[in-house]
């Protein structure tokens, strides 16, 4: 046996197709009757080209007819610079005719003008950046060599003190023994010994000459040989800060150092 089809359903599914249909048509009649912003002015130009209708111009150049019916609109702050040209070209227009007929339009002097502002205030403010970190050091170079100057003086008071004084006692008393003097050159050795400077070799100490710690008097001084320190050199772990100054002789009255 044979079932009826439900009329009911298939009846209420045919109407709601029909009703959609309806709209659809009452949509497409007031899209076809919309004057958009830039109709006239394109329709006037395809046809000066012999473009018919706006599918072909969207081949033409490139574009979706979406994208056209958008630029119709006058919706055209977001479309892509590529695009505006790709429809330029189509027109048989250049950028600038372009942008005359179809204003305000985007264009990369603007978007260039934005960015340039926006570069300038970045490097405005960088600069200003800069200058308050210059101030900055130069104010901690200020205060750290203060600081060393203060503690350098506090080194070296004793002796800043009392030889002005010595120089002018062994101006009077020409006789008087240096050995009297060198208790004021204490506080040197207490600032080199802070400071971590070593001195290289002793006074007229013999020693095998090494030319990365000792600078010879002459260039004929090979490495190894026996030499004499005439003014000691100094070092800061491995860095030298001055090499030792040598000879192959020691000066005259001078007796070599057991």
């Amino acid at each position: 046996m044979i079932e009826e089809p439900n009329l009911i359903g298939f009846g209420w599914v045919l109407s709601l197709v029909l009703f959609m249909v309806i709209l659809y048509l009452v949509e497409l009649g007031n899209l076809k009757n919309q004057q958009l912003k830039y109709d006239a002015l394109l329709v006037s130009r395809m046809k000066q080209l012999g473009l018919i209708h706006w599918k072909q111009l969207a081949q033409t150049a490139g574009i979706s007819t979406l994208r056209l019916r958008q630029i119709r609109s006058g919706a055209i702050g977001n479309i892509p610079w590529r695009e505006l040209r790709q429809l330029a070209q189509a027109l048989n227009w250049s950028m600038g005719e372009l942008e005359q007929q179809l204003e305000p339009l985007p264009t990369p002097s603007e978007t260039a003008l934005v960015i340039g502002n926006s570069n300038l205030e970045l490097e405005t403010e960088l600069r200003q950046q800069c200058q308050r970190l210059r101030e900055e050091l130069d104010q901690q170079k200020s205060q750290i060599w203060d600081e060393f100057c203060q503690s350098t003086f506090e080194e070296l008071q004793t002796l800043l003190t009392n030889y002005p004084t010595a120089a002018e006692m062994a101006r009077i008393k020409p006789d008087l023994p240096a050995k009297n003097l060198t208790a004021l050159f204490a506080p040197l050795d207490n600032l080199l010994e802070n400071w971590g400077y070593e001195p290289i070799g002793h006074p007229w100490e013999s020693v095998a000459y090494n030319p990365q710690f000792h600078q010879g008097d002459s260039d004929e001084i090979q490495p190894g040989e026996a030499v004499y320190i005439r003014f000691v050199g100094y070092r800061q772990g491995d860095r030298i800060l001055s090499p030792a100054k040598v000879s192959r002789t020691l000066p005259r009255g001078i007796n070599a150092s057991s």
